[in-house]
């Protein structure tokens, strides 16, 4: 059942985060903000009464206080429902969150905070990584695909939108939704270089996938709370239409490992809906990010060109939670400042595409199937013993089985 933002979206200015700089907790919360998640047996008649009584605690606790910020006197401003997951967002001050934490449909409440997206400016002539992902040495030059390419899937794009006009998409777009606000178009260009390589003409993996923007950010970063509300968006879209068979969601970003994020990826997987995420780019465990840790979406780490994993103060984050990697390094895409516009881009960022694009690629190829199945299949076309530097990560690199 959806249980979509009836108000305003958050109309906040947040600063990009460099990625090559350590970031702490307090750094990133978003002071005053929060996320409720509610237990997965919660009826619909309990989740009315709760927000009712979420209404009533902090319109008391609020009355009179001269004390607190805009944001903690907001409430309610995002609610999401798909499968069992049940949550909502908004600003609150510590006396209600104190009395929430106490009501018994309540499961856990984090702090919102920041996710950004996972790229670094590089300058590369070539688009190396659809060699790669059809190489089983992972360095050949020229891409080996069948011209199915992808047609009849769909790729939701979760990032900062997609430039529709660009020549490369072929008409392709859908603008799915919009967390942020009415202007439809990708002002920072980090959505439309990810879709350009999931399925544009020219540097997509599936070169006839219709891809779907959900923009949740404008810029390069934005709250929890609002990327949450498009995924929440894109699953209930994929549910709906029925095409839990034919569609993969690719979040190209990251944050602070999130138990709610945990929740969120879980129900989705449960509702049989795909993602496909970015390892992060901090050179540390990638369990120690959002959603990079959940173990049901597809973890992407990034890959140089002579196969060792990128490493360096902006390096692929590794570890047991990374399940796949592929070409992230100087990979060359889609950018926004014409409709003929490219741009190289280095990053996990850029390694996700690769994959949600193969997804893609792979049921356009062999038929719908679920994304059990199609995991399943991810993994074992993948080349083993090619990776280096792996620290833990599973060691497959991808291939799209072309038998070369």
């Amino acid at each position: 059942m959806q249980y979509f933002a009836r108000l305003a979206a958050l109309a906040i200015t947040l600063p990009f985060l460099a990625l090559s700089a350590p970031i702490t907790k307090e750094e990133v919360v978003v002071p005053g903000k929060y996320i409720i998640q509610l237990r997965p047996d919660v009826s619909i008649a309990a989740l009315a009464a709760h927000h009712n009584t979420v209404r009533e605690i902090h319109a008391r606790n609020i009355l009179n206080r001269r004390d607190l910020t805009a944001s903690e006197v907001g409430g309610v401003e995002n609610e999401y429902g798909f499968g069992d997951f049940h949550a909502y967002s908004g600003g609150f001050d510590a006396a209600t969150i104190d009395e929430l934490r106490k009501l018994p449909e309540v499961l856990n409440i984090e702090e919102d905070t920041i996710m950004t997206t996972l790229e670094i400016e590089t300058q590369s002539e070539s688009p190396w990584g659809l060699g790669s992902i059809s190489s089983k040495s992972g360095n050949a030059s020229d891409y080996l695909y069948d011209s199915s390419a992808g047609l009849s899937t769909y790729a939701y794009v979760v990032d900062t939108g997609i430039r529709d006009t660009h020549v490369e998409f072929e008409g392709r777009v859908q603008w799915g939704y919009n967390a942020v606000n009415d202007v439809n178009t990708d002002n920072a260009g980090h959505g439309t270089h990810v879709a350009g390589t999931i399925g544009s003409r020219t540097y997509g993996v599936a070169k006839k996938a219709t891809l779907v923007a959900v923009k949740i950010f404008e810029g390069n970063s934005g709250t929890t709370a609002t990327v949450i509300k498009g995924f929440d968006w894109a699953v209930n879209d994929i549910v709906a239409k029925n095409r839990t068979s034919v569609a993969v969601i690719n979040m190209s970003l990251g944050g602070l490992g999130s138990t709610t994020w945990d929740a969120a990826i879980t129900a989705a997987w449960n509702a049989g809906v795909l993602a496909v995420v970015a390892a992060g780019n901090e050179n540390t465990p990638a369990s120690t990010r959002s959603p990079a840790r959940s173990p049901e979406a597809v973890c992407v780490g990034n890959v140089q060109s002579d196969m060792r994993r990128f490493d360096g103060l902006s390096g692929s984050n590794y570890g047991p939670a990374v399940d796949i990697f592929a070409a992230g390094t100087g990979i060359l895409s889609a950018w926004i400042g014409s409709d003929t516009d490219t741009r190289s881009l280095t990053g996990t960022s850029m390694a996700a595409p690769h994959v949600a694009g193969l997804v893609s690629y792979i049921r356009g190829l062999e038929g719908p199937m679920s994304a059990e199945k199609t995991k399943e299949r991810l993994y074992e076309l993948a080349i083993p013993g090619v990776v280096q530097d792996l620290r833990g990560s599973a060691d497959r690199l991808a291939y799209n089985g072309n038998g070369r």
